[in-house]
């Protein structure tokens, strides 16, 4: 394994820059050695590709394939490429991935979610790890599966291989002008063009604090332009000085939502995604397109999620309901959880409300129900179950009072 070490770890940095993908490296012993990639994966769902990894490490220790494909039960996709010495013997697998081959839609979601007993709570942050995973061609996984065969089959070449590189002498230096490459001069930018700027990003971020869509994108794509630009700060390297300048972005739109009452665990899914995307990109284009995105995702997050008008107490209780929606969520429980008395939280609840707890509850619940009854994948005892009633009766006559028909009625109605 050590003849092979500098080997493996060069094959697995090649696989990660041509691939654009996550790429591990796993010893015979399941061991993880080296790991490049983007993409993180949110806490909940470790088990799952730490199961699937040891599976695979187990599994091709005596295939003789030298790439597969794999998918698991969060139906995402990888494949691995097994390595081995000159002698056959097993030294472990490279894997690729995860990577998807079509838009993730929301029934992939709530599919996942159903099939591996997930909460129901967890479908924002599943919707946003899928977002942030490649979504890649079947051509370009052939390619990809090209290129790790043969690096994988060619290990004992590349071990003892040793690239020359040197500068080619110009031998047209009498034919041709060499024309030396501009200069970058520092530009000078006025005081007044500075303070303009600043002011403005300021009522942009006011407004994606309040979710205010049509004045962000306004101030973004039409008030902003206007103001004279800050010069790059990687002059040589203007793609990355823009990247730079969107993480900074990403982080000021990160710091508006939380002021406009956005849950920490909304916010880090949703800017970690962005993350991600804006490393990705390979065009100013490209980031100008993605900071639209941005605004536009932050804003609607403030608009959906925001509990800035409540108080303390009703903040917490709601955020317990939100991440708890399946589970059984008395008066009791809450106030358990919370540190509340149940006299004092139902007071204030139905004051800041205007509603009862529990038909703020059942709202959120035929809320998610709805959302789920487009996938025909989940019966209505199924849906009901899922999104927290324990009795399918009683989940039919709460929805019935809230939309006025059945469950059956209504999807029949899609």
């Amino acid at each position: 394994m050590q003849s092979f070490e500098k080997t493996i770890k060069k094959i697995g940095q090649f696989t990660y820059f041509f691939a654009d993908m996550d790429t591990i490296f796993m010893d015979k012993d399941s061991t993880i050695i080296w790991e490049y990639g983007h993409n993180q994966l949110p806490e909940t769902l470790h088990p799952y590709v730490k199961k699937m990894r040891k599976q695979l490490n187990q599994e091709r220790r005596n295939d003789d394939d030298n790439v597969l494909f794999h998918t698991n039960e969060l139906r995402t996709y990888y494949m691995s490429a097994k390595l081995h010495n000159e002698e056959k013997d097993f030294l472990g697998i490279l894997i690729v991935g995860p990577f998807l081959f079509e838009k993730p839609s929301p029934q992939l979601v709530q599919n996942v979610l159903f099939e591996n007993k997930l909460p129901i709570s967890l479908r924002h942050t599943m919707t946003q790890y899928y977002l942030s995973l490649p979504l890649i061609s079947e051509y370009k996984v052939d390619m990809i599966a090209e290129f790790l065969a043969f690096h994988t089959t060619n290990m004992d070449k590349l071990n003892n291989y040793q690239p020359k590189f040197a500068k080619a002498a110009n031998m047209f230096q009498n034919k041709f002008e060499v024309i030396p490459a501009p200069l970058q001069e520092h530009q000078e930018i006025s005081v007044g063009a500075i303070e303009k700027r600043y002011s403005l990003q300021n009522e942009l971020m006011s407004a994606v604090e309040h979710g205010d869509i049509v004045k962000a994108e306004k101030l973004l794509n039409e008030d902003m332009p206007l103001v004279e630009k800050i010069p790059n700060r990687i002059p040589n390297d203007p793609l990355r000085s823009e990247k730079n300048l969107a993480f900074t972005f990403n982080t000021s739109l990160r710091i508006a939502v939380e002021k406009g009452g956005l849950h920490p665990l909304y916010i880090h899914s949703i800017s970690e995604k962005f993350a991600i995307q804006i490393e990705k990109t390979t065009s100013i284009q490209q980031l100008d397109d993605l900071q639209n995105v941005m605004i536009r995702e932050y804003c609607e997050a403030v608009r959906k999620y925001s509990l800035k008008n409540y108080s303390f107490l009703i903040r917490k209780a709601i955020e317990y309901i939100r991440f708890h929606l399946e589970q059984d969520l008395s008066l009791e429980t809450i106030c358990t959880a919370i540190h509340s008395s149940t006299y004092e939280l139902s007071r204030k609840f139905k004051k800041e409300t205007g509603q009862t707890l529990t038909d703020y509850i059942n709202a959120l619940r035929i809320n998610e129900a709805l959302y789920a009854m487009e996938n025909r994948n989940l019966s209505i005892t199924d849906i009901a179950y899922m999104v927290g009633f324990n009795d399918v009766n009683y989940f039919t006559k709460v929805f019935k009072k809230l939309k006025g028909m059945t469950p059956s009625s209504y999807r029949k109605q899609l």
